[in-house]
């Protein structure tokens, strides 16, 4: 192999080097906001599995781990309370409506059971009118 070779083939890998590190460090870039909008937590562990780099590629980078430290710290914009989504909303109308019709069935039933008991308790406190009994074979003397 000569030299020039050799110099171009180190070119290469270096050109190609500071492509992958760009890369890298551009989907820790944005690893980083979608987490800081999110309201998540910004760890160096979430931020490396967000972006699919290692912890030690975070840690070795000094801008990245200045701007990881200053937003670990500070809170996220979205953290206000969060807008509940229309569907949700729809969900939480239907059941509801669904749950008053059953408080209202359930109700109901319990006012028939009222006047039931209350039947049955009155028959029970009138007075005993004696009954005629069968006829009682007579006891030996």
């Amino acid at each position: 192999m000569t030299a020039t070779d050799r110099a171009a083939r180190t070119a290469r890998l270096t050109a190609a080097a500071r492509v992958r590190s760009a890369d890298t460090e551009a989907r820790a870039r944005r690893a980083i906001a979608r987490l800081h909008n999110s309201g998540r937590p910004i760890t160096f562990t979430a931020i490396a599995q967000a972006a699919g780099v290692s912890t030690s590629f975070l840690y070795q980078h000094r801008e990245l781990r200045a701007d990881i430290i200053g937003r670990r710290n500070s809170h996220a914009p979205n953290t206000k309370a969060q807008t509940v989504s229309p569907a949700t909303m729809d969900s939480l109308r239907a059941k509801l409506t669904a749950a008053t019709a059953r408080n209202r069935q359930l109700a109901e039933h319990v006012g028939q059971l009222t006047a039931e008991n209350q039947a049955l308790r009155s028959r029970l406190l009138e007075p005993h009118t004696p009954r005629p009994h069968a006829h009682r074979p007579a006891e030996p003397p």
